[in-house]
Parts: structure tokens; sequence; C-alpha cells
């Protein structure tokens, strides 16, 4: 699997407050990278060393096999923050502006108005919704037909149709386009729709990387049994479960499996001669595992 992005102890600090705290990232082809994190937690901060808009204090970017991050700045697109778009010109003005800036082939524009949704409006940007210039700036960063986008909380403040709209262009690009994605967002349920990998940052501090069918199974429902003797009820329920999918934690038993009727284990138990003290279905939602493992 090829590696597009590999940080190693990136650090950045203003004064004495360290923003970014040795962070050790890895994003490889293919992947929707969900950068989680809460507002000041140092993601944007992250993404502008990546993009060599802010000086890192320590540690190492390589970019495509490339410490030289501008050698290889024309393969990644940004939207970090709010578009630098002309207000007074149109979509396709603004895209044809941009072409000449970056030196692009201008015969592409229209394929990437088509992409972003925006190739029948000749409204001026200044009359363009929050979405639409969401949009647009996704399609500035396409100009350059990069293989990595890094877009900065993307749908922060979209309503539920614009949310849609950049979901749907980035899963697009993801498949027809193989285009890599580092994205930044707090919104987690619209995040868990499109991302393959999250990165959690606290503080400065990456503290888990997690591929998304990992995720799944630590997120996955558990039935709690606490019992008065928790070997026994083992060996009453492999009989019924896997013994895979049973552990035993002090005086309880954790079955690990998406099992729904707890009264014909409760029943079952009890005619063995188990006491079961209690009985309950636990499982953590996306959010609140983010929760638990940032300390909130």
């Amino acid at each position: 699997m090829k590696t597009i992005l590999k940080t190693t102890n990136l650090t950045k600090k203003y004064g004495n407050k360290v923003v970014v705290n040795n962070v050790s990232m890895t994003i490889n082809k293919g992947d929707i990278y969900g950068f989680v994190g809460k507002n000041g937690a140092g993601k944007t901060t992250f993404m502008k060393m990546i993009l060599n808009l802010t000086e890192k204090n320590a540690g190492e970017v390589i970019l495509f096999d490339n410490k030289n991050i501008k050698e290889v700045g024309l393969k990644i697109g940004s939207l970090i923050e709010s578009p630098g778009i002309y207000k007074n010109a149109t979509a396709y003005e603004n895209l044809k502006r941009f072409s000449i800036l970056y030196g692009s082939d201008e015969s592409k524009i229209e394929d990437i108005l088509k992409i972003v949704g925006l190739n029948n409006t000749k409204t001026k940007v200044k009359d363009f919704s929050l979405g639409m210039k969401q949009r647009l700036g996704i399609g500035i960063a396409l100009l350059n037909d990069p293989e990595m986008l890094l877009l900065d909380e993307p749908i922060n403040g979209l309503d539920p149709e614009g949310i849609k709209d950049i979901r749907n262009i980035i899963l697009k690009l993801n498949k027809e386009k193989n285009i890599t994605f580092l994205i930044s967002s707090h919104l987690l349920d619209e995040l868990s729709k499109i991302a393959t990998k999250y990165g959690i940052i606290n503080e400065g501090i990456l503290i888990e990387e997690i591929e998304v069918k990992d995720l799944k199974e630590k997120c996955k429902k558990k039935l709690i049994i606490e019992v008065n003797d928790a070997i026994k009820a083992k060996k009453v329920l492999v009989k019924q479960i896997p013994e895979k999918n049973i552990n035993i934690i002090k005086n309880k038993i954790e079955i690990n499996s998406n099992i729904n009727d707890s009264y014909k284990i409760n029943e079952l138990l009890l005619k063995s001669g188990v006491q079961v003290k209690f009985i309950y279905l636990n499982y953590d939602s996306l959010e609140e595992y983010f929760m638990k493992r940032i300390g909130a």
C-alpha cells in the first residue's frame, strides 16, 4: 500500500504553547482520513504545516516519498478555513482566473464545475450560499489535478443539503479520481459516512489512529452479565455461544455479540444454578468512543 503522507514527531509552538505535539501520522493512497478533535486541538495548524503555510519547530513531513514539500506542492489541493475567491465573479470566472495563476489547463474548468455542481449557475459568488462557496473552493483545489486534498472543516455551518453535496463530491473524487483525503471535522456522525480511517487529536497530541473496521469492532454491542460465579457461567454459555465471544472481567461476563434476547441467556444461567445480579446491553456510539479517548 502506497503511503501518501507520513509525519514523524511533527511539532509546532507559539511562544511557550505547544499547539501540535510530536504528531506522527500515516495516510495511505485512497484513504479518506477523518481528523477528529475539539476546536483548538491543533487540526488546522497541523494541516498548515503539511502545506508549508506554517513553519514547523520540529519533526519531519514526507509527501509522496519526498521530504521537500515544495517539489510536490502541485500534487496537493487544499481548502483551509474560508476559500479565497473573487466575490464579484462567477464560478467559471473564478476558476479561469485561478487556472491562470496556477498555470493549469483552462479546458478542464467545465469538467470541474460539473463535479462540484456549479456548471449551471451564472450567479456571482457574492450571492452564493455557504455550501456553494465551499464547493467552489474544492473546485479551485482541483485545478492542478491533485492526488490528495486537505479539507479543514468543509461542512461546518452548512445545512443538511449542503452537507450532502460536499459528502457526495468527496466520495465521487475518492472513487472515480482515486484522490486521497485528509478531512478535519468535529461532526462525527457525518464524518462516519465517508471516513476509512481516523486520527484523534487532543491538545496537540495524536492520541490514536484507527481503521474504520477496527473502530466498528470496538463499538460493537456487548451483553454484560454480573454473576456469582463467572467461571461456571462461562462453561454454561459456551454451549450456546462461541467461546471467542465470551470474556470474563472479574465477576462479570462480557459477550461480544449482537445478542438481543437477554431473557433466554438469563433463564439458561438460572437453570444451571448461576445467580444473575444484573444483565444489560452496552455499546459505545462513535461519539462516545471519541469522547472517552479525549477524556471528555
